[in-house]
Protein backbone atom coordinates (compact mmCIF):
# COMPACT_ATOMS: atom_id res chain seq x y z
CA UNK A 1 0.00 0.00 0.00
CA UNK A 2 1.43 2.96 -1.40
CA UNK A 3 2.19 6.12 1.38
CA UNK A 4 -0.51 8.74 0.05
CA UNK A 5 -3.22 6.34 0.34
CA UNK A 6 -1.73 5.24 4.04
CA UNK A 7 -2.51 8.45 4.75
CA UNK A 8 -5.55 9.07 2.96
CA UNK A 9 -6.97 6.44 5.10
CA UNK A 10 -5.74 7.74 8.56
CA UNK A 11 -6.72 10.63 7.94
CA UNK A 12 -10.65 9.22 7.02
CA UNK A 13 -10.37 7.19 10.18
CA UNK A 14 -9.09 10.74 12.20
CA UNK A 15 -5.58 11.42 13.52
CA UNK A 16 -4.57 10.73 16.72
CA UNK A 17 -4.40 13.53 19.11
CA UNK A 18 -5.50 16.23 16.87
CA UNK A 19 -8.41 18.28 17.80
CA UNK A 20 -11.79 17.57 16.83
CA UNK A 21 -14.11 20.46 15.54
CA UNK A 22 -17.11 20.34 18.09
CA UNK A 23 -21.02 19.51 16.14
CA UNK A 24 -19.33 17.55 12.80
CA UNK A 25 -21.72 18.22 10.01
CA UNK A 26 -20.14 15.35 7.80
CA UNK A 27 -20.87 16.77 4.79
CA UNK A 28 -18.04 14.74 3.18
CA UNK A 29 -18.23 16.64 0.26
CA UNK A 30 -13.90 16.70 -1.24
CA UNK A 31 -12.32 20.02 -2.35
CA UNK A 32 -9.28 21.34 -3.55
CA UNK A 33 -7.57 24.71 -2.63
CA UNK A 34 -7.24 27.01 -5.07
CA UNK A 35 -5.60 29.80 -2.86
CA UNK A 36 -1.84 30.17 -3.14
CA UNK A 37 -1.52 29.74 0.83
CA UNK A 38 -4.62 29.38 2.79
CA UNK A 39 -4.40 29.61 6.57
CA UNK A 40 -6.09 27.03 8.69
CA UNK A 41 -7.55 28.64 11.19
CA UNK A 42 -8.91 27.29 14.98
CA UNK A 43 -12.05 28.91 14.30
CA UNK A 44 -14.38 30.29 11.65
CA UNK A 45 -13.60 33.79 12.06
CA UNK A 46 -10.52 36.16 10.90
CA UNK A 47 -9.47 36.80 14.20
CA UNK A 48 -9.07 32.79 15.21
CA UNK A 49 -5.94 31.82 15.48
CA UNK A 50 -3.86 29.83 12.52
CA UNK A 51 -3.10 26.35 13.36
CA UNK A 52 -1.30 25.90 9.77
CA UNK A 53 -1.55 26.62 6.20
CA UNK A 54 -2.58 24.34 3.38
CA UNK A 55 -1.17 24.91 -0.46
CA UNK A 56 -3.03 25.27 -3.71
CA UNK A 57 -4.35 21.74 -4.72
CA UNK A 58 -4.14 20.17 -1.07
CA UNK A 59 -7.29 17.77 -1.01
CA UNK A 60 -9.90 18.69 2.27
CA UNK A 61 -12.77 16.76 3.42
CA UNK A 62 -15.77 19.11 4.30
CA UNK A 63 -17.21 18.29 8.14
CA UNK A 64 -19.47 21.36 8.57
CA UNK A 65 -20.09 24.75 7.86
CA UNK A 66 -21.11 27.97 9.69
CA UNK A 67 -21.61 31.45 7.31
CA UNK A 68 -19.02 31.75 4.81
CA UNK A 69 -16.45 29.58 6.73
CA UNK A 70 -15.70 25.69 6.06
CA UNK A 71 -14.55 23.15 9.12
CA UNK A 72 -12.98 20.66 7.29
CA UNK A 73 -9.60 17.93 7.23
CA UNK A 74 -7.04 17.96 5.28
CA UNK A 75 -6.20 14.82 3.75
CA UNK A 76 -2.83 14.99 3.65
CA UNK A 77 -1.83 15.20 6.78
CA UNK A 78 -5.49 14.74 8.95
CA UNK A 79 -5.30 18.17 10.17
CA UNK A 80 -8.95 20.01 11.52
CA UNK A 81 -9.44 23.50 11.33
CA UNK A 82 -11.47 26.33 9.22
CA UNK A 83 -11.14 27.50 5.82
CA UNK A 84 -12.78 30.37 4.52
CA UNK A 85 -15.07 28.62 1.28
CA UNK A 86 -14.32 30.87 -1.39
CA UNK A 87 -10.45 29.91 -0.98
CA UNK A 88 -11.94 26.08 -1.88
CA UNK A 89 -13.25 24.50 -5.03
CA UNK A 90 -15.55 20.95 -4.81
CA UNK A 91 -13.45 18.22 -6.16
CA UNK A 92 -16.12 15.35 -5.58
CA UNK A 93 -19.56 15.22 -3.93
CA UNK A 94 -21.19 13.50 -1.41
CA UNK A 95 -24.15 11.29 -1.10
CA UNK A 96 -24.43 12.38 2.61
CA UNK A 97 -26.27 15.10 2.02
CA UNK A 98 -29.74 13.60 0.73
CA UNK A 99 -31.55 13.92 -2.38
CA UNK A 100 -32.36 10.38 -4.25
CA UNK A 101 -29.07 9.03 -3.64
CA UNK A 102 -29.08 7.24 -0.51
CA UNK A 103 -27.07 8.76 2.54
CA UNK A 104 -23.45 6.61 2.73
CA UNK A 105 -22.91 4.91 5.85
CA UNK A 106 -19.66 3.49 7.31
CA UNK A 107 -20.73 1.56 10.37
CA UNK A 108 -19.74 4.04 12.87
CA UNK A 109 -22.96 6.85 12.52
CA UNK A 110 -23.99 6.06 15.80
CA UNK A 111 -20.87 6.50 17.83
CA UNK A 112 -19.79 9.50 15.60
CA UNK A 113 -21.55 11.26 12.33
CA UNK A 114 -18.32 13.14 11.42
CA UNK A 115 -16.45 10.03 11.91
CA UNK A 116 -18.44 7.56 9.95
CA UNK A 117 -19.10 10.25 7.07
CA UNK A 118 -14.96 10.57 6.56
CA UNK A 119 -14.91 6.87 6.61
CA UNK A 120 -17.52 6.34 4.10
CA UNK A 121 -16.15 9.14 1.89
CA UNK A 122 -12.91 7.66 1.84
CA UNK A 123 -14.25 4.15 1.45
CA UNK A 124 -15.52 5.52 -2.08
CA UNK A 125 -12.68 6.64 -3.56
CA UNK A 126 -10.61 4.00 -2.73
CA UNK A 127 -13.64 1.31 -4.39
CA UNK A 128 -14.28 -0.63 -0.89
CA UNK A 129 -15.54 -0.16 2.38
CA UNK A 130 -13.63 -0.53 5.31
CA UNK A 131 -15.63 -1.93 8.22
CA UNK A 132 -17.96 -5.42 7.43
CA UNK A 133 -19.53 -5.13 11.17
CA UNK A 134 -19.42 -2.90 14.64
CA UNK A 135 -20.21 -4.80 17.51
CA UNK A 136 -20.55 -2.79 21.24
CA UNK A 137 -20.17 -5.72 23.39
CA UNK A 138 -19.94 -3.73 26.73
CA UNK A 139 -17.83 -2.99 29.31
CA UNK A 140 -16.68 -0.33 26.88
CA UNK A 141 -15.62 -2.66 24.39
CA UNK A 142 -15.61 -2.21 20.85
CA UNK A 143 -15.01 -4.66 18.11
CA UNK A 144 -14.44 -3.98 14.27
CA UNK A 145 -13.96 -6.45 11.44
CA UNK A 146 -12.43 -5.02 8.36
CA UNK A 147 -13.72 -6.01 4.79
CA UNK A 148 -12.25 -8.63 3.41
CA UNK A 149 -11.15 -6.22 0.77
CA UNK A 150 -9.69 -3.64 3.19
CA UNK A 151 -7.69 -6.81 5.20
CA UNK A 152 -6.27 -7.64 1.47
CA UNK A 153 -4.96 -4.28 0.39
CA UNK A 154 -3.92 -3.00 3.45
CA UNK A 155 -0.31 -3.73 4.73
CA UNK A 156 0.29 -4.37 8.85
CA UNK A 157 1.01 -0.35 9.18
CA UNK A 158 -2.43 0.69 8.08
CA UNK A 159 -3.99 -1.34 10.18
CA UNK A 160 -2.03 -0.69 13.16
CA UNK A 161 -3.10 3.49 11.91
CA UNK A 162 -6.31 2.39 11.69
CA UNK A 163 -6.49 0.44 15.20
CA UNK A 164 -5.19 3.79 16.73
CA UNK A 165 -8.00 5.93 15.21
CA UNK A 166 -10.66 3.66 15.73
CA UNK A 167 -9.26 3.74 19.64
CA UNK A 168 -9.21 7.78 19.63
CA UNK A 169 -12.83 7.82 18.44
CA UNK A 170 -14.30 5.40 20.70
CA UNK A 171 -12.64 6.85 23.59
CA UNK A 172 -13.96 10.46 22.43
CA UNK A 173 -17.65 8.75 22.73
CA UNK A 174 -16.85 6.92 26.21
CA UNK A 175 -15.19 10.72 27.79
CA UNK A 176 -12.48 9.61 28.36
CA UNK A 177 -13.42 6.28 30.23
CA UNK A 178 -10.86 3.22 30.02
CA UNK A 179 -12.17 1.48 26.41
CA UNK A 180 -11.07 -1.34 24.66
CA UNK A 181 -10.71 -1.80 20.97
CA UNK A 182 -10.00 -4.71 18.96
CA UNK A 183 -9.37 -4.69 14.95
CA UNK A 184 -10.19 -7.73 13.04
CA UNK A 185 -11.86 -11.17 14.43
CA UNK A 186 -11.68 -13.07 17.34
CA UNK A 187 -8.06 -14.69 17.12
CA UNK A 188 -4.69 -14.26 17.24
CA UNK A 189 -4.80 -11.91 13.93
CA UNK A 190 -6.70 -9.18 15.28
CA UNK A 191 -5.35 -5.68 17.00
CA UNK A 192 -6.78 -4.50 20.53
CA UNK A 193 -5.85 -1.94 22.45
CA UNK A 194 -6.75 -1.59 26.02
CA UNK A 195 -6.57 0.92 28.83
CA UNK A 196 -4.55 -0.40 31.13
CA UNK A 197 -2.95 1.55 34.80
CA UNK A 198 -0.09 2.15 32.83
CA UNK A 199 -2.11 3.39 29.95
CA UNK A 200 -2.98 2.32 26.27
CA UNK A 201 -1.59 -1.15 25.82
CA UNK A 202 -1.54 -2.73 21.96
CA UNK A 203 -1.55 -6.27 21.42
CA UNK A 204 -1.01 -7.22 17.66
CA UNK A 205 0.10 -10.24 15.54
CA UNK A 206 3.45 -11.03 14.54
CA UNK A 207 5.28 -9.57 10.94
CA UNK A 208 4.69 -12.00 8.54
CA UNK A 209 7.38 -12.23 6.22
CA UNK A 210 5.89 -12.91 3.28
CA UNK A 211 3.84 -9.71 3.20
Amino acid sequence: MSRKTIMVLVAALGTVGMPVIPSLAASGDVHAVVGEKVNLRAGPSDDAAVRSTVARGDEVVELRREGNWMGVRVLRSGEEGWLFSDLVKRQTASTLGGGEAAPAQAGFERLSPGFDGLVATIGERLGYRFADKVDQTGNGTLRVVPTQEWSYNTGRDAKMYAALALYQMWKNYNNGRPVTVTLGSQGPSAITIADAAKGPELTMPAPNPSR
